[in-house]
């Protein structure tokens, strides 16, 4: 029997540990924005989170998906393969190309610097999805408890942007190796040397990488328009309700982490339980929506600053997308579990079509708030396509 299959299939226990590790991950981060926002100001709070949804863009295009593909077939086969050093090898030639556009095309000093953490984000992306293939989701919550007090560290200790930005590549290069020898320590016939024989895994990974780019891109689409069309204090605003709503997901990313490689393997009862936990999550959704939109206001000045105040009112709209987020989410998992990635890649497009004219033409016409409800529309309108989709699978 494979070390993979001696291990005892618990969705509960596994939701637990990666429940711990976003809980763990989504607190700090809320520590690290409201640290930024303190110390930066709203002005160059709202710059900062345009470099880093550029970084982020840039690792969904350079993990090309892979992290998904890595666990799917690590679960099914309980070894690891050659996958895991052809994608090392993947992403760090995708992580150089990324960075050699942004120098040819001027970027910023700071963007420059805060890129360089692609290349240690591709080691801590494969090791991650290890030891999530092999259900070490006890090693995933240490390493994000690393990578939450790295950040904090970061903010804490910088004066100015660039500083926080090369710290932010230093903490990311820290994470990297203790990631390395976690799993060097603790899965078997671990090897990790990047291999450049990438181009089979082009073909296998390309709809992941899509979904990924896809998904990461519809998330920060809303910051992307308010810095185009509004300006760099309103981003800051926009940007801070954008953070509080995505630190609500914590419950979706631990259960859907947890699930997909149940699924993968067809574990007894998987979809019975998988069910269950989304009529839990909306009805978790739907108390954190009311809840949060109540509190808005003394929530914004709570954690932001009283400079922060007026982004309560994209917070009330935006927070509602919870749910439509975990419909959508949870069929995203369910398709890719079945292998229908291309299916699910098709709703996809027809889902950023959406967003990209909402978008457009709201935040032109109303701003902030016509931002928070085109993420709300949006979110509604994926949630829809993928519902026609599954029927349709």
């Amino acid at each position: 029997m494979s070390p993979l299959a001696e291990r005892k299939s618990s969705l509960g226990w596994n939701s637990f540990w990666l429940l711990l590790a976003r809980v763990t991950a989504q607190g700090l981060n809320v520590l690290f924005v409201a640290l930024a926002a303190r110390r930066l100001g709203v002005t160059v709070f709202g710059e900062f989170n345009v470099l880093a949804a550029v970084v982020i863009l840039g690792n969904a295009f350079t993990t090309f998906g892979t992290e998904t593909l890595i666990i799917r077939e690590t679960s099914r086969s309980g070894q690891i393969s050659s996958l895991a050093a052809r994608t090392f090898g993947l992403q760090l030639i995708l992580s150089a190309l990324f960075w050699l556009t942004a120098f040819l095309a001027r970027a910023s000093p700071p963007l420059l610097v805060y890129a360089l953490s692609l290349f240690p984000l591709a080691l801590i992306s494969v090791t991650s999805a290890l030891l999530r293939a092999f259900e070490r989701m006890d090693l995933y919550w240490a390493l994000s408890l690393l990578g939450g007090l790295t950040q904090c560290a970061a903010i804490y200790f910088s004066p100015d942007l660039p500083t926080l930005c090369l710290f932010l590549f230093f903490g990311q290069t820290l994470v990297a190796l203790l990631a390395y020898g976690l799993c060097s320590a603790s899965l078997p016939d671990f090897r990790l040397f990047p291999s450049l024989d990438v181009f089979p895994l082009l073909r296998a990974a390309f709809p992941f990488a899509a979904m990924t780019t896809l998904s990461v891109l519809t998330s920060r689409l809303g910051i992307f328009a308010v810095s185009t069309f509004v300006s760099n204090p309103e981003t800051g605003l926009f940007a801070s309700s954008v953070r509080v709503t995505e630190a609500l997901k914590l419950g979706h990313y631990a259960i859907l982490g947890a699930s997909l490689p149940m699924l993968s393997r067809g574990a007894m009862d998987s979809a019975k339980r998988f069910r269950s936990s989304l009529w839990m999550m909306l009805a978790v959704s739907a108390l954190f929506a009311g809840c949060t939109a109540f509190l808005a206001r003394p929530l914004s000045v709570l954690l932001f600053g009283a400079e922060f105040a007026s982004a309560s009112d994209a917070l009330v709209i935006l927070v509602w997308s919870l749910i439509p987020y975990t419909v959508g989410a949870f069929i995203s998992v369910a398709l890719v579990a079945r292998g229908r990635e291309y299916d699910l890649l098709k709703a996809m497009s027809i889902a950023l079509v959406a967003f990209l004219l909402l978008y457009f033409f709201l935040t032109r016409q109303h701003g902030m708030i016509g931002a928070a409800w085109a993420g709300l529309i949006g979110e509604l309108i994926q949630a829809i396509v993928l519902v026609i989709t599954l029927r349709k699978t």
